[in-house]
């Protein structure tokens, strides 16, 4: 899931991910905040959502996608890999704000 979120994170605003590579899902929160970027508890269209283990059915490595589009009721459009169909797969899922989720955005 970690390479999806910074490829198409790349592709929506030509910025990198610096963290892409040494830190699992779980981690991007915390990388963030290293790295001076901003972390938000709401979602926001083309941001990063940041899963921890076992929120929303999340692995134990977390996991992370892109919203694609938020709402009316806050709720996000998120578009992943590896989250229900299988390894290699990219899917469209819901996934609301709450404990253990956050948005980052650079």
């Amino acid at each position: 899931c970690t390479w999806w979120a910074a490829q198409r994170y790349f592709q929506l605003h030509s910025v990198v991910v610096p963290w892409r590579s040494q830190a699992n899902a779980e981690q991007w929160t915390a990388r963030a905040y290293e790295n001076g970027w901003h972390v938000f508890s709401e979602p926001v269209q083309g941001s990063i959502i940041v899963l921890q283990p076992g929120i929303q059915g999340a692995s134990d490595l977390g996991h992370v996608g892109i919203v694609e589009r938020v709402l009316d009721d806050n709720t996000a459009i998120v578009s992943s890999m590896n989250w229900g169909y299988g390894e290699g797969g990219i899917s469209l899922d819901l996934f609301r704000p709450g404990l253990g989720v956050t948005f980052l955005e650079q």
